[in-house]
């Protein structure tokens, strides 16, 4: 074996043992739902940086949380993008009291992605959630938390929120690789 192919080839196992996400996303569509827009009013765009896109939402948050409140998440794949063509994956976050909520994928997961572009309350001052105007500016997840793995194809998550009030946060993206032989 020459030495650009040995070369090549330790590259490529490096490159595969490091464990970095593997992966990129374009977000292609975002929608919110909210029972009571007085208590707690959610918007949700996407905006346009560039070549990239990246996701604006404004809450408006009125009410306390309780025990009664309780959160859950899914995700969903399709090869091909068709309503039709989604199937659940196993990234799942089973409903929850909204304090296990917070203590487990608020801490580890979403302060982590988001803390960068928002004004999102550090995971220790949560418990009550304070009330107010929180604005995530143009966010792009990092990936913390999240498979480092995953297939290319489009990805629906599904997150909700029960109890005084019910809302969702639903996002569509597109993943593909973003490695190749060389990284």
């Amino acid at each position: 074996m020459c030495v650009t192919t040995r070369l090549v080839a330790f590259l490529f196992l490096l490159e595969c043992c490091l464990g970095a996400r593997n992966w990129v996303y374009e977000p292609l569509s975002v929608e919110v739902k909210t029972s009571d827009p007085t208590k707690l009013n959610i918007e949700a765009k996407l905006d346009r940086i560039g070549r990239d896109f990246t996701i604006s939402i404004t809450l408006d948050w009125n009410y306390d949380v309780d025990e009664t409140t309780m959160v859950e998440a899914y995700s969903y794949r399709s090869a091909s993008g068709n309503e039709n063509d989604y199937t659940p994956l196993p990234w799942t976050m089973p409903r929850q009291t909204y304090k296990k909520y917070t203590e487990t994928y608020y801490q580890n997961i979403v302060y982590k992605n988001l803390a960068n572009c928002s004004n999102l309350p550090k995971p220790d001052n949560v418990d009550p959630w304070p009330r107010g105007q929180y604005i995530l500016d143009k966010c792009v997840a990092n990936g913390d938390g999240l498979p480092e793995i995953a297939p290319e194809g489009y990805y629906k998550v599904i997150f909700q929120v029960f109890g005084e009030v019910d809302w969702e946060f639903l996002v569509i993206s597109k993943l593909t690789n973003n490695k190749n032989i060389l990284g």
